[in-house]
């Protein structure tokens, strides 16, 4: 065996067991993605694919012929290319296509071709290994051919029929790759097989090439993975970028609504309420002007009372900073509401940041929790300052947010969309949430998040 073959054999069972190593990981990420169905199929012809190569290899450098026997070698090349056959037939299906249909189709082509290799090894247990080698070479010829043809043809395919031409464009070049090694495959499995005594093997084979063609499997193997990697990993990214947008677009949803809501409950009917007592003021401002200035006071202090109502609602609105770093936005958030409420607010930071940003879907959890809290403090609190304090420590971070105010009852406590709002993004957030009050001492909001979800 010359060191290329070595070479050759070694990168081929490599590459391909790169291969079915990548598939296990995107087909777990890539569960979203129609072109990603069935990709395990694909990942144990890769397995089986590189176990005939890495065979290969290992037995004459063990001083042993094989280290696999040749029916059970036979055995194991003729399984992957079933499965590599079975997943080029599924991407010509329908999308709502019953598992179980599939799932008989895989079972059939591997009992199309053991059946009557297990028969031809009972009728003539003489010769096996010139058994095993006319099956290896129809397998290359009945199965891997057409696979890999298949699994060219029907990925394009069904890339054009379930991907956005705009998310399409994006991974062409990493989709044409993919589709070309698939078809490369094939059509190598068709010239390049072991010398048989029929045709075409009598005439393409081997032994065609003036080289080893180990080193051409290997090829195809690490194009076919760095392909499928590049195209499914950047489809799943653009999936999870889409996710990110609608579920940022359903929490101002929420919010709007909240607020939308809370406007006409309570400073419409604020107003409403005061021009009624403006029309009562009028009847008697000339006949009783005590009884009448005391009821205007008592008008303006609910009116000013709903601006204050309105400053809230337009921090609210106003204050989206999901792009921002952590402090930052924090600090935005506390300046904006200073200037709303004329509360004084302080804002501390204990510890390093962690080395690696937290994601945008995170931030903006956090940003909207801190929110809730300095608007639940705005509107029940009448306090006179806000703290909030942001410790960083090795795995988690501890968010804090207190007031001086009134307090808040226990029962109250477990009401409202704000505080209702807060608990359900700790969830989200994979935290734990701690609120405590008690009369005159004011509330105090205690957070520890991990720095990245499960």
């Amino acid at each position: 065996m010359t060191t290329w073959t070595v070479l050759g054999l070694f990168l081929h069972g490599l590459t391909f067991f790169v291969l079915s190593l990548t598939v296990a990981s995107l087909q777990y990420r890539g569960r979203r993605i129609l072109l990603a169905r069935h990709l395990t199929w694909l990942g144990v012809f890769a397995l089986c694919e590189a176990i005939v190569a890495w065979n290969d290899l290992l037995a004459p450098l063990t001083s042993r012929q094989m280290l696999l026997p040749p029916i059970g070698r036979t055995a194991v090349l003729a399984c992957g290319y079933a499965y590599l056959l079975a997943f080029g037939v599924q991407t010509f299906f329908p999308k709502k296509t019953p598992e179980a249909r599939l799932r008989r189709i895989l079972i059939g082509l591997n009992l199309a071709w053991l059946l009557p290799y297990g028969a031809v090894l009972l009728l003539s247990p003489s010769a096996p290994a010139q058994t095993a080698l006319t099956v290896e070479v129809l397998a290359r010829y009945l199965l891997a051919f057409p696979g890999g043809l298949l699994t060219g043809i029907g990925i394009r395919r069904q890339s054009y029929d379930t991907l956005a031409p705009e998310r399409r464009a994006r991974v062409r070049s990493s989709l044409r790759t993919v589709e070309a090694m698939a078809g490369a495959f094939g059509l190598l499995n068709l010239a390049l097989v072991p010398p048989a005594t029929f045709f075409p093997a009598t005439v393409l084979n081997v032994g065609l090439l003036p080289f080893s063609p180990v080193l051409l499997w290997a090829a195809v193997g690490l194009l076919w993975a760095v392909g499928l990697t590049w195209a499914l990993t950047t489809i799943q990214a653009q999936i999870e970028d889409w996710i990110e947008n609608v579920e940022r677009v359903q929490t101002l949803s929420m919010d709007r609504e909240r607020i939308s809501r809370e406007l006409h409950d309570g400073t419409i009917q604020a107003i409403y309420a005061a021009g009624l007592m403006l029309e009562g003021v009028q009847y008697y401002i000339h006949d009783e002007p005590e009884k009448a200035q005391s009821q205007l006071l008592r008008i303006m202090g609910n009116l000013n009372q709903t601006i204050q109502d309105l400053r809230r609602y337009i921090f609210d609105l106003c204050s989206d900073t999901p792009d921002s770093d952590l402090e930052p936005g924090i600090r935005r958030l506390l300046r904006d509401f200073h200037v709303n409420t004329l509360l004084e607010t302080d804002f501390r930071v204990t510890g390093e940041p962690p080395r690696y940003n937290l994601t945008i879907e995170r931030r903006r959890h956090l940003f909207q929790i801190v929110r809730e809290a300095l608007a639940n403090t705005s509107k029940h609190a009448h306090a006179q300052r806000v703290t909030v304090n942001l410790a960083y420590g090795l795995e988690v971070l501890d968010l804090t947010i207190c007031d001086d105010g009134v307090g808040m009852e226990a029962l109250r406590l477990e009401k409202g969309h704000g505080l209702r709002n807060i608990r359900e993004r700790t969830r989200l957030l994979d935290g734990k949430l701690k609120i405590e009050s008690a009369p005159h001492e004011g509330v105090m909001f205690h957070l520890t998040v991990p720095y990245s979800g499960e």
